[in-house]
């Protein structure tokens, strides 16, 4: 992993295990860090909401985090942010640092697991 691709608070694999990066110093060491794919798990332990949609061409699987503002912040079931049924970006999302970051981006506020 690149150093430029992280921040504070974000998860990774540190020998195998995911950790949070406690220290901007840490960051220094991304090349010994792996980057933890995003799952439904994943999600779940963030606080989305799995939402299964049943449609005459099959069924659409979207996962919502409700904020605290009453806006919403979601993604399709092959992680690409939307807006509505509308993708918001060409790329989807591979890894929960990238979450955590276009989240930070779009929301000033860090994404953690919820207790």
């Amino acid at each position: 992993m690149e150093s430029s691709e992280l921040r504070i608070g974000n998860y990774t694999l540190d020998h195998g295990h995911p950790e949070q990066i406690p220290y901007g110093s840490d960051i220094d060491s991304a090349g010994l860090m792996e980057p933890i794919k995003l799952t439904a798990d994943w999600l779940n332990k963030f606080g989305f909401e799995k939402f299964d949609f049943e449609y005459e061409e099959g069924i659409e699987i979207t996962y919502v985090l409700e904020k605290k503002n009453g806006h919403q912040f979601v993604l399709s079931d092959d992680f690409q942010p939307m807006d509505g049924e509308i993708a918001m970006l060409d790329y989807k999302l591979l890894y929960v640092h990238q979450l955590q970051n276009l989240y930070f981006c779009l929301t000033a506020e860090e994404l953690v697991v919820k207790p």
